[in-house]
């Protein structure tokens, strides 16, 4: 009895999975002159003092899940956002703010695709709204969904400084050179960081260190994310990210990828910290 039953819900899980929209969203910015974007001064002092093991993961709010809507954009913006005030003092715990303000305000994007830059840059101008006063309502939406602004009606938190590249952006060709010791050293020494990515395959992952292939071309960038540890001492070295698709995808919404071996996925492709005021 007891093996039907697992068969039966072995069969029900794979059904589910089958069922379920994985949307992605990354739409590379038409505005944003990343050109103007600093890049973050990774010192070789800065290096050395690295550890091999980084996981931020207790300096995070808990996992979301962007539904059918792509919007990917705004979740790894407003995730990493959460994350450097709360770890800049702003907050007292990790604190929720709202994905929605950025589907509904930030000019053309909406469910239809967007890209960090826009994200950041338009919490760094306007501010952010809480997620509980200003609360998700476009995940069971339709692609084209795009909402009224509500953020006038709004109280706001302009605490959001600015972004600088983590690394070296690379937007074209083949991006397998990218600097992922550097990556390490600016996750371990600032936070957590926005990414976007070659999610090829990742519908697919249920847990450990991911296996399919996912290259390094900067044209499959497909899909926004959050960049929160790495393990270089693991068996298999790994880089930790967490995801919105739910927390019943991978283990637990987040996925982890090979460390050191070609720029996997682009991790190392388009990321961005984020700096605010001092609290």
């Amino acid at each position: 009895m007891k093996i039907i039953s697992t068969l039966l819900l072995t069969a029900f899980v794979a059904l589910a999975r089958a069922d379920k929209k994985y949307p992605r969203g990354y739409v590379r910015s038409v505005d944003a002159n990343t050109t103007e974007i600093k890049l973050l001064s990774i010192t070789d002092a800065m290096l050395d003092a690295t550890p091999d093991d980084v996981d931020w993961a207790d300096n995070l709010t808990p996992i979301k899940d962007q539904g059918n809507c792509g919007s990917c954009w705004a979740f790894s913006s407003v995730s990493t956002a959460e994350s450097a005030l709360y770890m800049g003092g702003h907050f007292k715990e990790p604190t929720e703010i709202s994905t929605e303000e950025l589907v509904d305000c930030v000019k053309g994007d909406g469910c239809r695709g967007g890209d960090i830059t826009d994200g950041i840059d338009y919490l760094k101008k306007h501010g952010t709204a809480l997620a509980s006063d200003y609360p998700d309502t476009s995940s069971d939406a339709r692609p084209a969904h795009k909402s009224s602004c509500k953020i006038k009606e709004m109280d706001v938190m302009k605490k959001i400084k600015g972004r600088k590249f983590a690394v070296p952006e690379c937007s074209r060709g083949d991006c397998s050179d990218s600097d992922e010791e550097a990556l390490a050293a600016a996750l371990a020494h600032h936070g957590p960081i926005a990414i976007c990515v070659n999610s090829e395959g990742w519908e697919n992952y249920e847990g450990g260190v991911m296996k399919r292939k996912c290259g390094a071309k900067a044209n499959k960038i497909d899909h926004c994310v959050q960049l929160v540890g790495y393990s270089k001492t693991a068996s298999e070295p790994y880089w930790k990210i967490r995801n919105s698709w739910a927390d019943d995808w991978g283990e637990d919404g987040f996925i982890r990828i090979p460390y050191g071996q070609g720029n996997k996925c682009c991790v190392a492709c388009e990321a961005l910290i984020i700096e605010v005021e001092d609290a």
